[in-house]
């Protein structure tokens, strides 16, 4: 737990888009750590659900960096802030892989979160307010 937390941590302390993806790439993966120590078939379900959109929303988001990199030669967020003017379809990229590891109701990695949030409630209380915290800063980072 916390490693969990301090993975979401730094990732709100980036200022480099590769390194935020890595990061939070590395926090998504965190979660699966307790989900399969403490198995409940809702648990499991929610792992999928994180691993899928895990593996469309990373990858995605390395390329995206990867052209970012090639066109400015900059991975930093303070040069690339004029990028919605200069390149709406790839700003389009970036919200839409955003979107599929962000964890809030419209998106596809809310029901993932929410049935791992539902198997930790079944095991115990004593986590709750760590993985809250842990949603909280990872909704922070992806809206940075």
């Amino acid at each position: 737990m916390v490693g969990l937390l301090l993975a979401t941590v730094v990732c709100c302390m980036q200022s480099d888009f590769k390194r935020l993806v890595a990061y939070s790439s590395v926090s998504h993966i965190i979660t699966l750590v307790p989900i399969i120590l403490f198995s409940s078939v809702s648990g499991e379900l929610g792992a999928v659900y994180i691993m899928v959109f895990h593996g469309l929303s990373s990858p995605l988001l390395f390329m995206i960096v990867g052209l970012i990199y090639s066109t400015y030669s900059r991975r930093q967020f303070v040069f690339i802030r004029g990028l919605l003017v200069v390149s709406p379809f790839l700003s389009f990229l970036i919200v839409l892989a955003f979107f599929f590891s962000i964890s809030t109701p419209p998106f596809p990695s809310f029901v993932g979160e929410v049935l791992f949030f539902m198997s930790r409630l079944y095991r115990t209380l004593y986590f709750m307010p760590v993985l809250f915290l842990f949603a909280f800063l990872s909704l922070v980072y992806s809206l940075l």
